[in-house]
């Protein structure tokens, strides 16, 4: 009897040591945090970018608010995950109000690469931005500024604008500013002149929220937003009249720091002009309504700069 206790006692210690050992290991293992995180998932690193980029940084990603804020971090979500698996790094989005703000932080290289709008580009060219590839919706790598009213509202053309309230986006935006400066500048006049007041939106579906509300009596808006605001309500279509269009420029582009490291630069441009060959960034794309990414063409962007130009000018003069 008592050697059968022993023999149980010897067993339960042995047992114990046992589970010991174990734990021990374990809690070694989690303290080790020196070691590298391994993951099973294949990746898929670019042809131009032989190197495996996980133990780099951090892809730093701008984007500028032509959508509201919260929506325009939806939307950009599912590229974020696509360039996340397509580069190699994790991938931070980094969002600002202003498209000066964005453009800033690319001078600064406080973000690899940023989605800004074409206005910021052309105004900001000289501070090492650099074109990098360029969004294809319907089969065009171009857009427009819409100018637009409430459907029940008097206004027919640009001119019976004059009094009225305007809704303008970013200082620096295209369709949201400066085309609509433009089409005052061809009249002889300035926005304050011309209008009885202006109010910034800082997003183009908040400048079609603030016509629907009659907050303002007409506002610049992106042509490729308001379709995709009208895919997105149909009824949109039969709230809102486009009163006046802008000529067809170089759409928002993608861009980057002159200086940035030339194997990164090569593999953000794989990356983004093979999303629509790839299921993850097909996903990304439809997110955003567009076909594809596809080289820029930089006189598209030509017009923005004679517009710009034109504004200044007749602002000297006055």
């Amino acid at each position: 009897m008592r050697f059968w206790r022993a023999k149980e006692l010897g067993r339960q210690f042995g047992l114990t040591l046992t589970i010991l050992f174990i734990v021990l290991v374990l809690v070694g293992c989690q303290s080790a945090d020196r070691l590298p995180m391994v993951s099973v998932k294949p990746t898929d690193h670019s042809l131009t970018n032989p190197k495996p980029m996980e133990n780099q940084n951090v892809l730093r990603v701008g984007i500028s608010s032509v959508l509201s804020p919260r929506e325009t971090l939806d939307n950009y979500q599912d590229l974020a995950d696509y360039l996340q698996r397509k580069i190699g790094r994790p991938v931070q989005l980094i969002q600002r109000q202003s498209y000066q703000e964005i453009n800033d932080l690319v001078r600064d290289q406080g973000v690899d690469v940023a989605f800004i709008c074409s206005g910021a580009y052309v105004t900001r060219e000289q501070e090492n931005l650099e074109l990098l590839a360029v969004p294809e919706v319907n089969g065009k790598s171009t857009y427009q500024s819409y100018v637009i009213v409430s459907s029940n509202s008097k206004f027919q053309s640009f001119q019976d604008l004059k009094g009225q309230v305007f809704g303008f986006t970013d200082p620096i935006s295209f369709s949201g500013t400066i085309a609509p400066t433009y089409m005052v500048t061809l009249l002889n006049s300035q926005p304050t002149e011309f209008f009885k007041r202006i109010v910034y939106t800082y997003s183009h579906d908040n400048s079609i929220k603030a016509v629907l509300d009659n907050v303002v009596s007409a506002a610049g808006v992106d042509s490729l937003v308001y379709q995709y605001s009208v895919a997105k309500d149909p009824s949109l279509a039969a709230k809102v009249r486009i009163i006046a269009q802008s000529p067809e420029v170089g759409s928002p582009p993608v861009v980057v720091n002159k200086s940035i490291d030339s194997h990164l630069k090569a593999a953000l441009l794989e990356a983004l002009l093979q999303m629509d060959n790839d299921p993850i960034g097909k996903k990304a794309l439809q997110a955003l309504l567009y076909d594809r990414f596809v080289l820029p063409n930089n006189a598209a962007y030509e017009p923005i700069q004679t517009m710009v130009k034109a504004n200044a000018a007749l602002k000297d003069k006055k």
